[in-house]
């Protein structure tokens, strides 16, 4: 769907009572056409409960990112039986990490660089990238190993061995995901957009 996107309301002629006055078409108690689709219907519940509980959602839909990016990993690129225990991994890290996270941190960086002009968005995308891109390397290495049962030692060599390639490996793909992110994607919606992008970064 596209972000913002808005559904229709339509007009049907109906002839009854020996009348040919067109008729409006059946509607719901707020007034929008039951014609309306059902993606339209669902991208609006979205961003009704989006609006109503930002956090949560933004949870919800990093699980949602997260899982759907590992599943096509392991049953398409790597074409093997679902590992149900990495896919749980990958999940809860969507949903405890990732999402409330990312709402924190957004938030926090377009409340203090407001606007989509040229220098605003390279300065978030700069902020993302050098500052906030490895501090969220660390908390995934943290969270994999808490949950494999592995101490600090293993994080502490995952950052030596690992955090300068997971990094600029990423600037590979993120530069310009969040070029586009910073200047078209409203605030609300940048975690949905990300995991969407994730989809594929995972994989």
């Amino acid at each position: 769907p596209g972000f913002g996107g808005s559904g229709g309301c339509g007009m049907s002629g109906a002839g009854g009572g020996g009348t040919s006055d067109a008729t409006p078409a059946s509607s719901g108690d707020d007034g929008k056409s039951d014609d309306e689709s059902p993606l339209a219907k669902l991208w609006k519940s979205y961003e009704k409960a989006l609006e109503a509980e930002p956090l949560k959602m933004k949870a919800l839909t990093s699980l949602v990112g997260f899982a759907i990016g590992d599943i096509l990993a392991q049953k398409f690129i790597q074409k093997t039986d679902l590992d149900w225990y990495r896919l749980f991994r990958l999940a809860s890290f969507g949903l405890l990490v990732h999402g409330p996270s990312s709402h924190w941190f957004y938030g926090k960086l377009d409340a203090r660089f407001p606007g989509t002009s040229a220098s605003i968005v390279f300065t978030k995308v700069f902020i993302d990238q050098v500052l906030w891109n490895p501090i969220f390397g660390v908390m995934f290495f943290s969270y994999v190993a808490m949950l494999e049962g592995k101490g600090i030692d293993n994080v502490v060599n995952k950052v030596r061995n690992e955090l300068l390639t997971a990094v600029t490996g990423s600037w590979k793909v993120w530069p310009l995901a969040h070029t586009i992110n910073f200047r078209f994607v409203p605030s609300s919606q940048r975690v949905l957009y990300i995991n969407s992008i994730q989809i594929g970064y995972n994989c």
